[in-house]
């Protein structure tokens, strides 16, 4: 089995018996269907191919490290269970590169910050993961 292929980051689901209704908020909010044009969002390929369906965001991780995936890609995102029923829908972010493995979560109105400013180099993942780390329910929620 091979990581599928994507242009973007990938944003992978892990957990398809959450139902849709969360899945189409969480969509809702990190690619709203009508932005206006002061609206940053994230770059992101969705992987629809169920073949994560019940891994665990670290075993997810691991096999996109395993599989070379950081030759295209700094981040990885991994929508699991905890992203779906959590308050902010926490996604976890993963480092492909500078700390291979390192993952923190990241509230999803605040997803298209760490991958615009990670993508581009103006930030590292370490900055975020850093901030994370210090918030009580370690969950990345902006720098404010």
């Amino acid at each position: 089995m091979e990581f599928p292929v994507t242009f973007l980051p990938p944003l992978v689901r892990t957990c398809t018996d959450s139902g849709e209704g969360p899945w189409n908020e969480l969509l809702g909010i990190i690619a709203p269907d009508d932005p206006d044009e002061e609206t940053f969002l994230a770059a992101f390929d969705v992987v629809t191919e169920n073949l994560f369906d019940g891994w665990t965001a670290d075993r997810v991780v691991a096999f996109a490290l395993d599989d070379g995936l950081a030759t295209h890609h700094p981040l990885l995102f991994v929508v699991d269970e905890r992203t779906l029923v959590d308050d902010g829908f926490p996604i976890v972010a993963a480092d492909l590169r500078q700390d291979p493995g390192r993952t923190f979560r990241i509230a999803a109105a605040d997803l298209w910050s760490v991958e615009n400013n990670v993508a581009t180099a103006n930030m590292e993942f370490a900055d975020y993961a850093d901030h994370a780390e210090l918030q009580p329910d370690r969950i990345f929620r902006g720098f404010c």
